[in-house]
């Protein structure tokens, strides 16, 4: 994983800008476009914030040092996203909320993978010394 930023490396805030735009986009158009729910200037900045607010959180844990929490959180987020547009799909009434929570539900497992492979490494790392 060399391609991952070192630890505190400006690079980082360029991968979470990077990934903030995507989510906010992505999360914009998961909500109005294949939702068909009507643009609401509060939801697309609740989602802004919601997209921002994550990615920059997971540069800044690369940005410390956790590369790994950071990588899984994010690819976490994108199969939060991917799971979101799935679950919208053929809307009935609950596939909304069963949208958000899915997204949520992986961007939570995504997080506690990354925890769990920093521990690993850690272990690893305190057992070679």
């Amino acid at each position: 994983m060399r391609w991952l930023p070192a630890a505190r490396s400006s690079r980082w805030w360029l991968w979470a800008g990077i990934s903030s735009l995507t989510a906010t986009l992505l999360l914009w158009l998961i909500r109005f476009v294949l939702m068909e729910q009507t643009f609401t200037g509060v939801y697309a900045f609740r989602f802004l914030l919601l997209g921002t607010g994550l990615s920059f959180l997971f540069g800044f844990f690369g940005w410390l040092g956790a590369r790994k929490l950071a990588l899984c959180s994010t690819a976490g987020l994108a199969a939060g996203l991917i799971g979101m547009a799935v679950y919208s799909r053929d809307m009935t009434g609950w596939e909304d909320l069963i949208s958000i929570l899915v997204f949520m539900e992986l961007i939570a497992a995504g997080f506690a993978v990354g925890l769990i492979v920093e521990v690993i490494y850690l272990v690893i790392r305190l057992r070679k010394k």
